[in-house]
């Protein structure tokens, strides 16, 4: 039949899905350490966003060599990043012995939005460190950008990793689904969304034709409307 096919959409869909799946897994069995997850993170996205861009990959050995590249920089990254959850954790633990006071609920609301920006501005962070030669610094101040501008797709991304581990911890039967499916798809969709973001900052004339159309295209639908 044509659908088996291994040419045809269904079969080039499954071989992405099998693709990602191995990605998010590649991914939780290098992160065990823990502080080897910003290394990881970026060898991930660096094969995500290859495959996001047709340049069909292996997936473990270009892995193996993203890994090592950024190792020294990701983990640096990565303990930045501990440090900060740390904190934050340890104030959130602070004021909840104090008491529940009006105050206190508003420090503990403003220590919970801190949280969500620290883990948002990760989402990029590693991502950018596998696109870019930058600095530390240069990485974290362009991701910062990056997350302003696509700031529900980072929502959705981090919301579905989060909500995913949740619905395991209170349900431990679907751990096995939520293992396979959800850092797949987050490695899907940040892949997905990194590489558009991104087109306008590669300086590839192809791209940068891309991103122009579409936003002609935008525009014309717009006046459209309006007419």
């Amino acid at each position: 039949m044509q659908i088996f096919n291994p040419d045809s959409k269904f079969s080039q869909f499954i071989y992405s899905v099998g693709d990602y799946v191995k990605l998010g897994l590649i991914f939780l069995l290098f992160s065990i350490p823990g502080i080897t997850a910003g290394a990881a993170a970026a060898a991930v996205m660096t094969v995500g966003m290859r495959i996001e861009r047709k340049e069909a990959p292996t997936i473990f050995r270009p892995f193996w060599q993203a890994f090592r590249d950024n190792f020294r920089q990701g983990t640096v990254l990565m303990l930045i990043f501990m440090a900060v959850f740390f904190f934050l954790a340890a104030d959130w633990y602070i004021l909840i012995q104090m008491g529940q006071t009006l105050p206190i609920r508003l420090i503990c609301a403003i220590v919970f939005v801190l949280a969500l920006l620290a883990a948002s501005l990760m989402m990029w962070v590693f991502p950018t460190l596998a696109r870019f030669d930058l600095t530390n610094r240069q990485i974290i101040h362009n991701a910062v950008i990056h997350m302003f501008a696509r700031f529900p797709q980072t929502l959705l991304a981090l919301g579905t990793a989060v909500g995913g581990y949740i619905l395991a911890a209170l349900f431990p039967q679907v751990m096995p689904v939520v293992t396979f499916f959800v850092p797949a798809f987050v490695v899907w969709y940040m892949s997905r969304t990194c590489v558009k973001r991104f087109r306008k900052f590669d300086g590839s004339p192809g791209e940068e034709a891309a991103e122009s159309d579409e936003e002609t295209n935008q525009s014309e639908e717009t006046a459209a409307m309006l007419n």
